[in-house]
């Protein structure tokens, strides 16, 4: 089963859903670089896994993490000295979502 074609409609309206701002020029390399990787996955879907067990966990022998280390961190005010702005003792972030205040 196919999915349907990604074109510039569907990318602008995916772009307001993500409050994502595209230039002009970016629009039909992204619906042309989405096509080609749902067109992929349509091609992995017909990959015969009939002969396959499910895995539910990959298991390496040894753990590729290093073990967790308690250190000391920064105060608060170390922390905000840097930050370009500090509202109610804390880092203030623009609103990127419109309508949030």
């Amino acid at each position: 089963m196919s999915a349907p074609a990604i074109d510039r409609t569907r990318v602008l309206h995916i772009a307001k859903l993500s409050a994502l701002s595209l230039h002009e020029n970016e629009v039909d390399q992204l619906a042309s670089d989405l096509n080609a990787i749902v067109k992929y996955v349509d091609e992995l879907a017909e990959v015969d896994m009939s002969d396959v067990p499910p895995t539910t966990q990959v298991q390496f022998e040894a753990s590729l993490w290093r073990e967790d280390e308690v250190v000391v961190g920064l105060t608060r005010d170390q922390a905000l000295s840097s930050a370009p702005q500090v509202e109610h003792e804390g880092f203030a972030v623009p609103v990127f979502v419109e309508g949030a205040s």
